[in-house]
């Protein structure tokens, strides 16, 4: 890659998903002369994460090129694995298809989203899949498709969105597959009384075995070994366990949080470096870690950081107030939370195939915000969700408690 012309100003982005695609984009639409954008990926295509048990289904596709969704503006995009961030001398240095680079930044927008959380639970890399990656479902669709056509079993751990969304779907699309999910805690302790009770029932319909407060401790090849009692056996075991953020930051020295999250102030900029912006899952925040969250953290970004460059005003701290809570059910049947601004749920809730509809509109929503990025609103109501670590240090540990 060319050196950018010292009189330009270059803002790179680090990472292609939601948050890194928004910004990327909707910066592209509000900067004026003089500014170069660098959009880096590791893939060639944009992942639809929110799709990822789809793929694992085979009832959904979740890659879009990046040509498609950068087609119209001077984002330049470079396929490249990020080995080294050095805040101080501004510099990335990649791996890519030809060989190892070097990039300068004057700006960098870090959001490189989050990765399942695997370590500290033995037998996890070696013995289970994840929804980590596009290759990472098909391989689990091969395993999947194999073991109902035996009757296997197939054991979810984990009972968050991911383990509820992929246990339904995959038990709806192989009905001989005898799905079981294992759960540390309650199924859905976020939903209403009414929603849980549905979801429940979808359970019983799919004849999905639930295990709560069940905690596996350990993976052996076909066995999860629990806290308590015998083991249970698997043909195919998903660890859909919680996410982390990836151990860059931490090693380029950038304050984290004890998920690998980057602290950020009210304008989502690292303290001490205002240089930096975080957005997405890499931000350390009470925000729950979801496209949801993600769009519009990457569209504040990009309006802060293009009011800087253009020397206008600049909004003021970000602020974000959620409305709903989308679980897909399988293909016929979804749930919708009506939420407050603080994500507790509201009581309303849509079911069944009024549910799955909505949940579809919702994703595909993702994508036409990506495209028509500089129209983007996101709700943003409220107080500001952040406040400085140094002066707020003690809230911010129990916000963090709750994510």
């Amino acid at each position: 890659m060319k050196n950018v012309p010292q009189e330009q100003t270059h803002v790179v982005i680090l990472g292609g998903g939601y948050a890194g695609v928004m910004a990327a984009r909707r910066l592209a639409g509000k900067v004026k002369r003089g500014v170069t954008i660098t959009l880096i990926s590791g893939a060639d295509t944009f992942v639809e994460r929110i799709r990822l048990h789809q793929a694992a289904a085979g009832t959904g596709r979740t890659k879009i090129a990046y040509r498609k969704l950068l087609r119209g503006t001077n984002v330049r995009f470079v396929q490249g694995w990020v080995t080294h961030l050095d805040p101080a001398r501004r510099q990335i240095s990649l791996q890519t298809v030809d060989g190892r680079q070097q990039i300068f930044y004057d700006r960098l927008v870090y959001a490189l989203g989050s990765v399942p959380a695997t370590a500290g639970v033995d037998g996890v890399k070696e013995y289970a899949f994840t929804l980590s990656s596009p290759d990472a479902s098909a391989q689990l669709n091969d395993a999947v498709r194999l073991a109902a056509r035996r009757k296997g079993r197939l054991l979810v751990v984990g009972g968050g969105l991911t383990g509820i969304e992929a246990a339904t779907e995959l038990a709806e699309a192989y009905p001989a597959l005898q799905v079981t999910l294992a759960t540390s805690g309650q199924l859905g302790p976020g939903l209403s009384p009414r929603a849980n009770r549905y979801l429940r029932k979808v359970f019983r319909a799919l004849d999905i075995e639930l295990l709560e407060q069940t905690r596996v401790t350990s993976l052996s090849a076909n066995a999860a070994h629990m806290q308590h009692g015998e083991p249970l056996p698997f043909d195919v075991c998903l660890w859909a366990g919680s996410f982390r953020a990836p151990a860059l930051a931490a090693e380029a020295g950038l304050p984290v949080d004890p998920l690998g999250r980057v602290r950020v102030g009210p304008t989502l900029q690292v303290e001490g470096q205002p240089d930096i912006y975080v957005a997405g899952d890499a931000a350390a925040s009470p925000l729950r870690m979801a496209c949801a969250t993600a769009l519009p953290m990457g569209a504040y970004v990009a309006d802060h950081l293009a009011a800087e460059l253009n020397g206008d005003p600049s909004p003021g701290p970000f602020r974000f107030a959620y409305t709903i809570q989308c679980i897909s059910l399988g293909r016929r049947r979804g749930l919708v939370q009506f939420v407050d601004a603080h994500d507790a749920p509201a009581g309303a809730v849509i079911t069944g195939m009024a549910g799955a509809f909505v949940k579809e509109l919702v994703c595909r929503y993702t994508i036409w915000s990506l495209r028509m990025s500089n129209r983007y609103r996101w709700p943003a109501g409220g107080e500001p969700l952040l406040a400085p670590a140094s002066q707020h240090d003690q809230e911010y540990e129990r916000q963090l408690v709750r994510v």
